[in-house]
């Protein structure tokens, strides 16, 4: 516990820790911001009225002699998928301090995973670069129960920066949209104008839950490139570049996997698990959660086993 105390002080005594809670802080503050803009004025409005006369309107517009069969079959869609909300009592236009979590939160949480690659990359290879590893590793504990130190202290800083987030998000989103009901039906996000509902809370937390199992991986690899090299920026710098080209990798990767099947086993389609929530996005043939939840935790255990491995094995003499 004195090793992860320590590791944790000197996570505070840098002034970068306090500009990134200060930052999810206003990055949350924005949001809803820009969110309350964009929302119609609710006051006084019925948006059973309103979709009745939308309804009537695109009846109207289904009258028009130059309308052409793909007009006319995305029209009658739209009729149809507001009719069914009429009948299922689904307001399209609700917005409470859910609705705008499970909007905008789920997006901000690629800050939370930014600062935290940045923070777990430079706590080992900075002690190289201001050349505090000797008298690290001369304190009378072994080296990985030291490695282990920094890396509890690695997922507490994530879990704060998490919270931090969280917290903020719940408290600005009733401020500005009131607290609504966790059990409030909305459309689901990845239904692409199909009607398919989900319980706004219930899909809130399936959304963190689901993508916190490639946060740890991605937490996991910036924490094992800061033991593998010793100049801070470097290790900072390959974190960042691997994070950010993740996702066009990901595409990359997704393109082939019908040609190569060895490519289901590659780390980066099963980064983001937030696909299987709904199930609307397949990520390719045969996917299951069960398989991409394997293929992470196979991931997981080999970069923790070659990060004590190579720092049990680092040359500290220069």
């Amino acid at each position: 516990m004195s090793l992860v105390k320590n590791e944790w002080m000197k996570i505070f005594s840098k002034v970068s820790t306090y500009i990134f809670i200060a930052f999810l802080l206003l990055a949350a503050l924005g949001a809803a911001i820009i969110d309350y803009k964009l929302s119609p004025e609710e006051s006084g409005k019925d948006w059973k009225q309103d979709l009745k006369v939308e309804i009537q309107e695109q009846q109207k517009a289904l009258e028009a002699k130059d309308i052409s069969e793909d007009e006319k079959a995305a029209i009658m869609a739209d009729i149809d998928l507001n009719k069914q909300m009429l009948a299922d009592n689904i307001n399209p236009d609700l917005n409470t301090n859910w609705t705008y979590m499970a909007e905008w939160t789920t997006s901000l949480t690629s800050f939370v995973t930014l600062f935290v690659v940045i923070v777990c990359s430079s706590l080992v290879s900075s002690e190289f670069s201001d050349g505090t590893i000797k008298q690290l590793l001369i304190r009378p504990y072994k080296r990985w129960k030291i490695l282990l130190s920094k890396y509890i202290t690695s997922l507490l800083f994530a879990a704060l920066l998490l919270a931090s987030l969280l917290i903020f998000s719940y408290l600005i989103g009733i401020i500005f949209f009131g607290n609504g009901s966790f059990s409030d039906k909305i459309m689901d996000p990845a239904s692409f104008g199909e009607f398919s509902l989900v319980v706004v809370g219930e899909y809130f937390v399936d959304m963190i839950v689901y993508w916190i199992p490639g946060f740890l991986v991605i937490t996991t690899i910036a924490f094992m490139l800061s033991t593998l090299f010793k100049n801070q920026a470097l290790a900072v710098g390959i974190s960042i570049f691997i994070l950010f080209a993740s996702s066009t990798l990901n595409m990359v990767i997704q393109s082939f996997i019908g040609k190569y099947e060895w490519l289901k086993f590659v780390l980066f389609p099963h980064l983001d698990l937030r696909g299987y929530i709904s199930g609307t996005i397949e990520m390719f043939d045969g996917a299951t959660l069960g398989f991409s939840m394997g293929v992470l935790g196979i991931y997981y255990l080999i970069f923790l086993a070659l990060t004590f491995f190579f720092f049990q094995k680092k040359d500290i003499t220069n």
